[in-house]
């Protein structure tokens, strides 16, 4: 929408918790995304956001296509932002709708927004819904960052156990592991890697045996 028309977020939430497997998944998705806008290896992606968890997706998925993401401030900076966007010659824009800044919101798309109307080369603007409210809307260019990574299919996440690529021999089949609780005291048993059996733990007929061991025992410990 344009002029007094606004789009709102509907994707507000409260901040996720992702664990390191999901947060690599929403990288992958954003880079994806970011592709389907044109980006490609070495071109920049302007990045107006405060501090959170899609500024860290927006990193990754730019790592993993290898382009250059251009950090932009918020605030009152428009001629700056202008500037910027203008020198990289980004085509893509990622931005908040709004930013709660020293008690007051901040209204960061509508900022963007004015500093836009001179960048013509800008032909995408991804909205990250902040708070819940009204932003300007220009049609054909904004998008939801929630609708957009939605968008992007990613294969079933594989199986987390072991896997192989080779297959088991005819007829065999695979024990599952037995979970038990061991009560015994670990210090009566012999360690798994202890080699030397120690002297006189031969049977009696082998008692030659444990006496040229100690014979040729290096250092010579009967000396």
């Amino acid at each position: 929408m344009s002029g007094d028309q606004h789009g709102t977020g509907g994707g507000f939430r409260p901040a996720d918790v992702l664990n390191h497997a999901q947060l690599l998944r929403q990288g992958e998705q954003a880079a994806r995304m970011l592709t389907r806008l044109g980006v490609r290896g070495g071109d920049p992606v302007a990045v107006l956001l405060p501090m959170g968890l899609e500024s860290v997706v927006v990193t990754l998925a730019c790592i993993r296509l290898d382009a250059q993401r251009v950090t932009l401030p918020i605030g009152d900076h428009q001629g700056y932002v202008r500037h910027r966007i203008a020198s990289s010659g980004t085509g893509v824009v990622i931005t908040a709708d709004s930013f709660q800044g020293e008690g007051r919101p901040v209204q960061v798309k509508a900022g963007l927004d004015r500093a836009l109307t001179r960048c013509p080369e800008v032909h995408s603007v991804v909205v990250v819904p902040q708070h819940s409210r009204p932003v300007p809307w220009t049609p054909g260019r904004d998008l939801w960052w929630h609708e957009a990574l939605a968008g992007e299919r990613l294969p079933p996440e594989p199986y987390p156990g072991a896997m192989s690529s080779t297959p088991p021999p005819e007829g065999h089949r695979a024990e599952p592991p037995v979970s038990r609780l061991v009560f015994d005291d670990p210090l009566e048993r012999r360690s798994a890697d202890d080699a030397d059996e120690g002297w006189g733990e031969h049977p009696p007929e082998d008692a030659a045996g444990d006496l040229a061991r100690f014979v040729n025992e290096k250092p010579p410990h009967h000396l």
